[in-house]
């Protein structure tokens, strides 16, 4: 299984290009275009604590990477669905968010069956 800050960091720096794709390939740049960046910026800014095993941060990144995945999708409009720039950002953003939970909740399920904490001693 793959470590949870790889996942992290490879999630945050998704959210930072989508959200500068976003921003700079629209003609009025909106604004809000830049949250996800700042959204990445933040979980990056995580990723060493992860690597570090703090628990209140794991469980944090995990509940806001849910959140965040679940209105991004939330975003698009299943009636008007044209595959345009717009929706395919929400796409990639929205469906990275979600493997990246899955990936934190398959690694928690995993270590809590071991029950011993030995999986990622190596890199502690």
């Amino acid at each position: 299984m793959v470590h949870p800050y790889i996942i992290n960091t490879f999630n945050a720096l998704i959210l930072i290009i989508v959200g500068l794709v976003g921003y700079f390939t629209q003609p009025t740049s909106p604004i809000i275009a830049l949250s996800l960046g700042f959204l990445g910026i933040l979980l990056l800014a995580c990723s060493y604590h992860l690597h570090k095993h703090n628990r209140f941060v794991f469980h944090t990144v995990t509940a806001l990477t849910l959140l965040t995945g679940a209105l991004i999708i939330w975003q698009i409009d299943p009636e008007t669905f044209t595959w345009n720039l717009r929706n395919a950002l929400f796409l990639i953003s929205g469906v990275s968010c979600l493997v990246a939970v899955g990936v934190y909740v398959g690694t928690f399920i995993q270590e809590r069956r071991t029950r011993d904490n030995s999986i990622y001693k190596e890199d502690l």
